[in-house]
């Protein structure tokens, strides 16, 4: 989308539970949002920013509020969502949006940043991310969990002088294949099924530097089958426990489990557990479980 410094927004700002954010998210996307901000720092809920010009004001409002109306239909026990509506005249809308951004430090090496923001730091190693992709920009709670079982995971076969290989399951914007090549891998692929992904996640691997170093595929989960020394999946219950014995073939020594919610981080942590496989870690935070496994010999 293409705006000139003089257009008017329209910002619309959601407070949801973590459980209805996705649909939100995508909703804004599909309308054809600006930008989205996602600010998930809130244990109790999250806050969805969406920028829209305001000439599409009233449609998208109209039909946010039967989305919004429709999920507390569905889902009573949830808390309500919350809508505030804002107009930014006179501003360029670009600068409102990237303003929202920083750089965020995730584990004791890796720094995310966008592509406007030089990070000052000697210590940490950026991972360059463009957040006006809804693919995974390094703000929620099951992406740090991998980068930081990722850093670990690489570190301990970096020890041992392993030339190790990585397979990100659901690439999404390519963020944790960005990391793993830079954590010292020496071959990453990135599979995902949504070819927009894949696209969003080679732009990113070129703000990296990085476009000829990834392997990135537009293919199912079950089109892997090679074996990789680390395999990273952060995905749904669903299709973590639809696809267990698949995904436990395809790693050699380390496996990073994401995108659980804790109600049943329990039944899929221990089901991987059942595939001579040890939880060497786990983290979690606020609502969701992640966890770094070990092939046991």
């Amino acid at each position: 989308m293409t705006a000139s410094h003089t257009d008017q927004w329209t910002t619309l700002e959601i407070t949801v539970p973590h459980e209805l954010a996705d649909a939100v998210n995508d909703f804004c996307i599909d309308q054809g949002s600006g930008g989205v901000v996602i600010d998930d720092s809130d244990a109790r809920v999250v806050r969805v920013t969406a920028y829209f010009p305001s000439h599409r004001r009233q449609a998208v409002e109209s039909r946010l509020r039967e989305l919004l109306a429709a999920l507390a239909e569905t889902f009573p026990d949830l808390p309500a969502a919350e809508l505030v509506v804002s107009q930014l005249p006179h501003q360029d809308w670009a600068t409102a949006w990237q303003s929202r951004f920083r750089p965020i430090e995730v584990g004791k090496h890796l720094m995310v940043t966008p592509p406007w923001i030089e990070p000052r730091s000697e210590h940490r190693t950026p991972i360059v991310i463009e957040p006006a992709e809804a693919f995974g920009t390094g703000t929620h709670e099951t992406t740090q969990g991998c980068l930081e079982l990722l850093e670990e995971a690489a570190e301990e076969l970096t020890r041992t002088g392993t030339r190790f290989s990585v397979l990100d399951l659901g690439c999404g914007s390519g963020i944790l294949a960005i990391a793993a090549k830079k954590l010292g891998a020496f071959r990453v692929t990135g599979v995902d099924n949504d070819p927009a992904a894949i696209r969003s996640a080679r732009r990113n691997a070129a703000l990296n530097n990085l476009e000829i170093d990834l392997d990135l595929r537009n293919q199912t989960l079950t089109e892997c089958s090679e074996p990789t020394d680390l395999v990273v999946a952060n995905l749904d219950p669903l299709t973590l426990l639809a696809n267990r014995k698949l995904i436990a073939a395809l790693f050699t020594r380390f496996l990073i489990l994401s995108g659980v919610p804790l109600d049943q981080w329990d039944q899929v942590k221990e089901m991987y557990r059942s595939d001579r496989s040890a939880l060497r870690r786990e983290i979690t935070r606020s609502e969701w479980g992640c966890g770094l496994f070990e092939k046991v010999k």
